[in-house]
């Protein structure tokens, strides 16, 4: 070998110092390199499931908020349905209330005025009975011609109708 310009001395101590080199380097250097891109390569595959369970959560949250959100306006269209409800039975009662009174103050009014017809025309009788007396009686009191009859018939209508009507 020693024609190809290499000693076989040297080859062997440079191989062997090449291999001591190596070994080194493995050793301090890319051991600890690889260690820690496999630390790495680790956290980062630890992350990335912490990420994935993180929104597989977050999916699953949003989905239960959902389901609240949807329930709370079911239960937000019942309670606007019952208070619908209930002011409406609220009116019909209101209104069932005023007719009822209202027919009561009707009742009360048409008796209230039929008594006052029936006192009118009791007071109406009465008058004209006392006008027919009146008239009769100074009739009989003087015999009279038609004329002194008609007479004494106006004037007693003349004093019913001042209010000083005298038998």
């Amino acid at each position: 070998m020693s024609a190809l310009g290499v000693n076989l001395g040297t080859l062997l101590v440079q191989l062997f110092a090449f291999i001591i080199f190596v070994g080194l380097f493995w050793r301090f250097a890319l051991g600890p390199i690889v260690r820690m891109l496999d630390t790495r390569q680790e956290r980062i595959r630890d992350s990335m499931e912490a990420a994935q369970r993180i929104e597989r959560e977050l999916a699953a949250t949003q989905a239960r908020n959902e389901e609240v959100l949807i329930e709370a306006r079911r239960e937000a269209q019942k309670i606007l349905a019952a208070a619908r409800e209930s002011g409406e039975q609220a009116v019909a009662r209101a209104q069932t209330q005023a007719q009822a009174q209202a027919e009561e103050f009707l009742t009360k009014a048409r008796a209230t005025l039929q008594a006052e017809q029936q006192q009118a025309w009791l007071q109406l009788r009465r008058d004209v009975a006392d006008l027919a007396i009146a008239a009769a009686t100074k009739i009989v009191r003087h015999e009279l011609n038609r004329q002194e009859q008609a007479r004494l018939i106006e004037e007693t209508l003349a004093e019913a109708g001042n209010g000083r009507l005298q038998a």
